[in-house]
């Protein structure tokens, strides 16, 4: 089982990236909209489908610096993936 209840990892789910509980919405997404200068409230708005507690669950992952590869990592033994595997971190 996941440590972080906001965050499940599967690989048939956007490729083993780390996503939102429930939903399709990347994990990396969310802090690509933070790292750009979106608020909370307007990465909310966006996707709706994300709870107010998810977003800070992640939030405070990313205030602590834990990248989407580590949580892919630690979510648990349910994704075959390992860090610096999968799409999102595909070389060019």
């Amino acid at each position: 089982m996941s440590p972080f209840s906001s965050i499940s990892v599967h690989p048939e789910i956007q490729d083993g990236a780390p996503v939102f509980s429930g939903t399709r919405v990347r994990v990396e997404t969310f802090y690509d909209f933070l790292r750009i200068g979106v608020s909370l409230n307007e990465f909310l708005d966006e996707f709706p489908s994300i709870t107010r507690d998810q977003a800070l669950e992640v939030y405070d992952l990313m205030n602590r610096q834990v990248t989407p590869d580590q949580i892919a990592y630690l979510a648990g033994p349910q994704s075959n993936i390992q860090p610096g595997e999968g799409r999102m971190f595909a070389s060019a």
